[in-house]
């Protein structure tokens, strides 16, 4: 199932470290001596020796891991560390999920004021498989409380299996509701992703990391929603094209434009209005543009309009978001 499928090897030096602590002595294998950033593992590998842990140390060792200090942060990680809100931050692991692994897909789905993170894990898988998944979904509750301080937590948390462990120590772990579901994930309440990330890497520092993601992550062939925003992208001033016109210049019909946006958990007026939304998040927060000059280069020609926008997008005013974004309340910055 997982034949030459690989993740980075983050997890499994992780997973190493904390057995050890138990005297637990595991062998990574042929990555033993490459450097963390671009050090990939078997997936093979990676499950065997997450089930003959889990055997030796119970069941809690997905949660016991993903909760002790890691002392080689993932590259994904320290790229996160220089986004201005934890939603770009998601933005950004999801465009690099290969880089964590390409054993399963991973997207985001917006739904009633909730992003419903879902990993596309094929099933049923084997007792390495599961424990890695639970790991990785703790480790996700984990990155997204220390990117913001503590502050943030997830709606919910999905399982894909039911696991050995009760569920009320998965509920203490992620702070939240825990359920068996068909797939495995997070619920995420929309305006949560307004949250701005704290100490963050200078943007210097952050151009270096993403630059090392972009370059060492495998790259798929583009996704319709990664074509349909290339082309949407080139001038989110104008007017935006109709999905007929964009259709055209990808060889779709706007049916079948519809259908496989649909397939992939999207919209053609869900990819715009990310691009919108991201890139009204950066002037807001980086340039410090006045609202009115932002609203126009992202396709708004009524100032009012974009600011019924931005809080359906992200739960509040540009005029707030920028004040928490910069870590000030009450005082008034020119719009």
């Amino acid at each position: 199932m997982f034949t030459g499928a690989s993740e980075s090897v983050t997890a499994i030096r992780h997973l190493i470290r904390a057995a050890r602590v138990h005297g637990l002595a595991l062998d990574e294998g042929p990555t033993a001596n490459e450097p963390a950033f671009y050090a990939r593992v078997g997936l093979v590998h990676a499950q065997q020796l997450w089930e003959r842990a889990v055997r030796v140390l119970g069941p809690s060792l997905p949660l016991e891991v993903a909760r002790t200090a890691d002392d080689e942060l993932s590259l994904v990680y320290f790229a996160a560390m220089s986004c201005q809100t934890l939603g770009e931050a998601l933005q950004l692991i999801l465009a690099h999920w290969r880089y964590v692994t390409d054993a399963f897909p991973a997207m985001a789905i917006r739904r009633a004021g909730e992003v419903h993170l879902r990993f596309d894990v094929p099933g049923p898988l084997p007792l390495g498989a599961r424990v890695g998944v639970e790991y990785m979904i703790a480790g996700l509750v984990r990155a997204g409380r220390e990117l913001t301080g503590g502050v943030w937590r997830p709606t919910e948390v999905a399982l894909g299996h039911r696991p050995p462990l009760a569920l009320g120590a998965w509920e203490a772990a992620c702070g939240a509701p825990v359920r068996i579901a068909e797939v495995p994930g997070l619920v995420i309440a929309e305006d949560s992703l307004a949250q701005p990330v704290l100490g963050r890497l200078s943007r210097s520092a952050g151009r270096f990391f993403r630059e090392l993601l972009d370059w060492y992550t495998p790259h798929p062939p583009p996704t319709l929603a990664e074509r349909v925003a290339a082309a949407l992208s080139r001038d989110l001033g104008s007017v935006a094209p109709t999905v007929e016109q964009v259709g055209a210049e990808l060889g779709l019909s706007a049916r079948s434009l519809h259908r496989q946006l649909a397939a992939e958990g999207t919209s053609y007026q869900r990819v715009l209005d990310g691009l919108r939304c991201d890139e009204a998040i950066r002037q807001a927060v980086e340039e410090q543009r006045p609202f009115k000059a932002i609203a126009a280069a992202v396709g708004f020609a009524d100032p009012r309009a974009f600011r019924r926008a931005f809080k359906r997008w992200t739960g509040t005013t540009p005029q707030q978001f920028r004040l928490r974004g910069l870590g000030r309340s009450g005082e008034s910055i020119p719009g």
